[in-house]
């Protein structure tokens, strides 16, 4: 029951503090709908409590009442697979330029440049990256763009 309670204060939270879009605390956009279960347009706590009930038995995969570390991160592998799918799904189509459901190395390149990460790697622009360069620049994306945005 107290895991019922906390999936419950979870969800509320998400649906108070979130302004254009609600997300579940696995970050899933939360269709008002979906917990508004009589279509009234408003959510009473009954309907949030049966949400996250719901909610909480679709991850309790045993059934037992209470979720396990196992349960728990199979829950979180699939929204973040659901993420890097619908992710990937966008990516493939802003570089498959010729259409053909294939992404060819030319049509990665003429979208992707190559050469913006050369030149936010190449530190000292000698038309080379060092060994030095790519250590420090790793983890600091933006720096080089600040600073020459400074020198303007």
């Amino acid at each position: 029951m107290n895991k019922i309670v906390i999936l419950a204060l979870a969800t509320t939270a998400a649906l108070a503090f979130s302004s254009a879009s609600a997300r579940d605390h696995w970050g899933n956009k939360l269709e008002f709908s979906t917990v508004d279960a009589n279509g009234d347009g408003q959510i009473t706590k009954a309907e949030l409590q049966a949400y996250s009930a719901a909610e909480f038995s679709k991850v309790d995969t045993d059934g037992n009442g209470s979720l396990s570390i196992e349960e728990l991160t199979a829950k979180a592998n699939e929204s973040r697979l659901k993420r890097i799918k619908k992710r990937a799904k966008w990516m493939f189509q802003q570089l498959d330029v010729d259409g053909n459901g294939t992404v060819e190395l030319a049509e990665m390149r003429a979208k992707r440049g190559g050469e913006r990460m050369f030149e936010h790697l190449d530190e000292n622009e000698d038309g080379m990256i060092s060994h030095e360069e790519f250590d420090v620049r790793k983890g600091k994306r933006g720096d080089k763009r600040k600073r020459n945005n400074d020198n303007s």
